[in-house]
């Protein structure tokens, strides 16, 4: 069993420095609510959920929690079946559930650039509006995109058009230790050296 630091009250105190007071919790509710998703897996609580709301309020956190040895959880709209988004040792449940914007619909490219806590009913709605399609449907369209990513998910289209992986040309990721990489782009073909794309999707935010 790894052995992991503790969330203390000065911790807690640079968290809200990072995020804001109101976007740290250890309420009952909040902790309840975070540990668990739709599977059978029994509740794993966290310690206190962050909810960062953008790229540099990620990198921050993780890399507090990667000098205090804190484990961090990631989290989206808790939808999977799987247990995934499990705070198993407790630590941080990192809720990006504020990071909830569709930056660009882009008709020319026919790419979207989105933040991971955009649910897949409104990415869906949204490229309807423009006669376009984004076609993977994991049958719970309350998930949201970054969970998506993070499983690599199908769905009912997936026999037809494919799944997660075969729809992101790009992502921008957060590292445990903080750094953050970005990696493609709105591009369709890349042949450069090793596909850390590919490697990312699907990772299930034990990578990034």
């Amino acid at each position: 069993m790894p052995e992991y630091g503790q969330v203390t009250q000065e911790l807690r105190g640079k968290l809200e420095e990072i995020v804001g007071d109101k976007h740290v919790s250890e309420s009952p509710e909040d902790l309840e609510k975070h540990a668990i998703d739709e599977s059978l897996e029994p509740p794993h609580p966290p310690e206190v959920v962050v909810s960062p709301g953008s790229t540099e309020e990620v990198s921050a956190v993780m890399r507090l929690a990667y000098s205090e040895r804190i484990p961090v959880t990631p989290q989206g709209s808790r939808t999977g079946l799987s247990g995934g988004s499990h705070p198993v040792f407790g630590g941080i449940a990192l809720n990006l559930e504020r990071m909830n914007s569709i930056l660009e619909i882009d008709e020319e490219n026919l790419m979207a650039v989105v933040e991971p806590g955009v649910l897949i009913v409104d990415l869906h709605a949204e490229t309807e509006k423009l006669g376009l399609l984004y076609p993977p449907d994991p049958g719970q369209e309350s998930g949201s995109l970054g969970g998506n990513i993070s499983t690599n998910a199908g769905g009912v289209r997936g026999m037809k058009y494919g799944v997660t992986r075969d729809f992101v040309h790009g992502l921008e990721a957060v590292l445990p230790s903080g750094e953050v990489i970005t990696m493609g782009g709105k591009i369709v073909k890349n042949s450069t050296a090793y596909s850390l794309l590919d490697l990312i999707i699907g990772s299930e935010g034990t990578l990034a």
